[in-house]
């Protein structure tokens, strides 16, 4: 029993701390923490730069919340829905566009962007500035993570599109050893964001948050692994429990 939990620990280390970082962070804000400052906002841009959009996948409580809730939908089972490429591609896009319309004020899209403020009011417990409107939208993007994984994350969000755009030119991602991969596509269905990590050199898409989902579902040592973006030498983070065991598995 103590050995499986050794080894799940080394496993899933990452994982674990991803629900702990979000539930602190929470706090803070609860606390009254200036989440929204300038200089904490420079901080997550720069990290955004360096290594990706930690905010989003290590830091959002909204965010946090939709994948808690699609977890729950695996553990019963439902049925969880792959939109086609197109549209899958359509709609990313659209989380840009929004993002720069609303930098205009336009009313609809500032409303379409809504649920994360009334989410971040309900767990302050400020929901004075909350329409019904907006409860009603927020109800309807946290039972949609019922069957679409983080779907005010990948398609709509504006702070998800900020910190996306700039982690685009990120100094570490995740790198795929091609010699290695075997192209059993668990890592591309692993994936939150359903990005193809399987059919990629580098991770460079706006949209990973960092989650390490496909480094921790690849069957073979060092395949996946975070690090330097450039060049053949980086520090990297491999799957724990493939690289304790030694062995290569293919699909």
């Amino acid at each position: 029993m103590l050995n499986k939990t050794i080894q799940y620990l080394k496993k899933s280390w990452y994982q674990i701390l991803r629900f702990i970082t979000p539930a602190a962070y929470t706090a803070f804000f609860i606390l009254g923490a200036q989440t929204k400052n300038i200089v904490v906002m420079l901080i997550l841009m720069g990290s955004a730069l360096l290594g990706g959009a930690f905010f989003c996948g290590w830091l959002c409580p909204f965010g946090f919340t939709q994948e808690v809730i699609g977890k729950l939908a695996r553990l019963l089972k439902l049925p969880r829905l792959q939109l086609p490429a197109k549209v899958e591609k359509g709609l990313r896009f659209l989380r840009y566009i929004l993002f720069a319309v609303s930098m205009t004020g336009v009313g609809f899209v500032m409303f379409l962007q809504s649920p994360y403020g009334s989410y971040m009011g309900a767990v302050n417990l400020n929901t004075s500035y909350v329409t019904t409107a907006a409860w009603v939208l927020l109800g309807a993007f946290l039972a949609l993570s019922f069957f679409v994984d983080r779907p005010f994350c990948r398609y709509v969000c504006p702070e998800g599109a900020r910190y996306g755009i700039v982690s685009m030119a990120r100094i570490f991602t995740i790198k795929r050893d091609e010699a290695k991969c075997v192209s059993c596509g668990k890592c591309d269905n692993k994936c939150p964001a359903q990005i193809n990590v399987s059919k990629t050199k580098a991770v460079r898409n706006g949209q990973c948050i960092n989650c390490f989902e496909c480094i921790s579902a690849c069957p073979v040592k060092g395949t996946l692994s975070y690090g330097w973006a450039f060049g053949s030498k980086q520090n990297k983070i491999n799957n724990p429990e493939t690289e304790n065991t030694g062995t290569e598995e293919s699909a």
